[in-house]
């Protein structure tokens, strides 16, 4: 959604795959948006499904824009379009209308998948849901110990990296409607999605390829941000102090545990930022 080559997403997005289908606004959405700030995800799903939903099997990623700040009934076209759905709620207005945005990516969904019930291919669908960074729009001169609006959202002071960046990963099929949630409450982060997914879709890869986890599986969680911090089920590092946090007062710390964990996270980071320089994956894959 919104400008097509915004970040050079024409670029990226087409070696990513999509170069027979990759849409943004200026190249093919604006047939099924309006030019709004922030523009519309109901009206974008609802717009290009009927494009694919018959072409089984399809493939398709969408980039979300309706959440997006600022959260002003003025100064953005779907806090004022789902006003009277938050008004009520017991939150600031900030707050509000950062739910009342985002009520149009939860219209798109629900849209979405009664379309999915309708063909009767529901059971047959999967749906990944991810967020690609926090609500920064929220404070947006805040820092770390003064993001008023977040921590109200989050419903707990944001004090550090780990606490502002925390969000869910939803995996939905319809074949699990009637099931009890599967919850993975241990560390989980983005790089995580590509190898979960490709073993539930029984996709044969090399996992050495892989940064993050099968989450699913019995592999111990390790996520990390470009600041060195990192955390696990043991507890969490803060590279800023060299602090290493248990998670509880019951949790053992094996003897070397921290100075090993440290040890890979440096080599993870040293691998992502290798695969990029190098263009590795040209080189592994051919092409």
């Amino acid at each position: 959604n919104n400008s097509y080559t915004y970040y050079d997403r024409d670029v990226t997005h087409n070696n990513l795959g999509y170069s027979d289908g990759f849409m943004g606004y200026g190249n093919g959405m604006e047939q099924y948006v309006k030019n709004t700030w922030p523009q519309s995800d109901y009206e974008m799903i609802s717009g290009t499904l009927p494009t694919y939903i018959d072409k089984q099997p399809f493939n398709i990623y969408y980039m979300t824009v309706s959440g997006h700040s600022n959260y002003t009934r003025s100064g953005n076209t779907m806090t004022s379009r789902h006003w009277d759905r938050v008004k009520d709620l017991p939150f600031s207005d900030t707050v509000k209308g950062y739910l009342a945005a985002n009520l149009d990516f939860e219209d798109a969904l629900a849209y979405l998948v009664g379309e999915l019930e309708a063909r009767g291919i529901a059971d047959d669908t999967v749906i990944c849901i991810s967020s690609d960074h926090f609500p920064y729009g929220l404070d947006s001169a805040g820092t770390l110990g003064n993001m008023p609006y977040l921590s109200e959202l989050y419903g707990y002071d944001v004090n550090n990296y780990f606490e502002r960046d925390h969000s869910c990963l939803i995996i939905w099929s319809g074949c699990l409607e009637n099931e009890e949630p599967i919850v993975v409450d241990s560390p989980t982060y983005s790089l995580d999605i590509l190898p979960t997914l490709s073993n539930l879709f029984g996709t044969e890869f090399d996992s050495r390829f892989m940064v993050g986890r099968d989450v699913l599986s019995d592999a111990p969680a390790l996520v990390f941000n470009t600041n060195y911090d990192w955390k696990t089920d043991l507890g969490t590092y803060y590279a800023a102090s060299n602090t290493f946090v248990p998670k509880d007062e019951s949790t053992v710390v094996p003897e070397g545990y921290v100075e090993a964990a440290k040890t890979i996270v440096r080599n993870k980071m040293r691998y992502c930022e290798g695969v990029l320089d190098t263009d590795y994956f040209r080189y592994v894959f051919g092409g």
